[in-house]
């Protein structure tokens, strides 16, 4: 299959990537911003891996990377990349500015790409949009919080209507709801509150970027019939 993952050079999106490399038959596209070495050093260990810049909070950027998706004729798109932190301060110390410019930044750059990409799967009769979530969609958000629970309930309800507007075209948009995962972006987190998560988890351990990559490549191979769901990943600590 021919794959775009969004935000594929570190964390999730790079387990994802790797993961799917392993199957030759697969031909991946990735996103990345900053880390170029590290998307270079991917794109180096597999020739059917292909690294492509493209930065959310620049609209001309995003315009280069919708312009090459047609030639690439895609079966799937996996919209994991986010732009910002996760925890910021309390709801009432962040300006509405920020909040539009997050929304710009995640959700209109994220809407962009998934038109252009449907319009591919449109005209062959196929296609998968896999969109990372979170587990705080279905949690009460931690403190901080607010404006990336936003950002990410505001993408599940689009897969929601992708998933009906374009399942009659064969297309099937489902979800992912990882918790917090040990990548970079835990460590910025407090060690006590890490512990904490740790030590009431069912199996006494964070969620790895690799099994939640697992999930993934279970949308990707699983029938049409998979149609609008949102998988959590949490260890039954919340249940759909």
């Amino acid at each position: 299959m021919k794959i775009l993952i969004t935000g594929g050079s570190s964390g999730l999106g790079k387990a994802i990537v790797k993961l799917l490399s392993l199957d030759e038959s697969n031909i991946l596209f990735f996103t990345y911003n900053r880390n170029e070495e590290e998307a270079r050093q991917l794109e180096s260990s597999r020739v059917n891996i292909s690294a492509i810049h493209c930065d959310y909070s620049d609209k001309d950027s995003v315009t280069k990377l919708c312009e090459m998706i047609p030639s690439w004729n895609l079966d799937v798109l996996v919209n994991n990349a986010y732009v910002g932190k996760v925890q910021n301060d309390h709801f009432h110390k962040i300006s509405s500015e920020d909040f539009l410019r997050s929304f710009e930044y995640n959700l209109i750059s994220t809407i962009r790409i998934t038109q252009e990409v449907v319009k591919v799967f449109r005209k062959n009769k196929f296609g998968k949009i896999i969109n990372v979530i979170s587990a705080c969609v279905i949690n009460t958000p931690p403190i901080g919080w607010s404006m990336y629970a936003a950002n990410k309930a505001y993408l599940l309800e689009l897969s929601n209507s992708w998933s009906k507007e374009y399942g009659k075209f064969n297309i099937t948009s489902n979800c992912i709801s990882p918790e917090l995962m040990a990548t970079n972006l835990s460590k910025e987190f407090d060690y006590r509150i890490v512990e904490q998560m740790i030590s009431e988890h069912p199996l006494k351990k964070l969620l790895t970027p690799e099994e939640v990559a697992e999930t993934v490549l279970f949308l990707i191979k699983t029938s049409q019939q998979m149609n609008g769901v949102n998988i959590p990943i949490n260890a039954a600590q919340n249940i759909l």
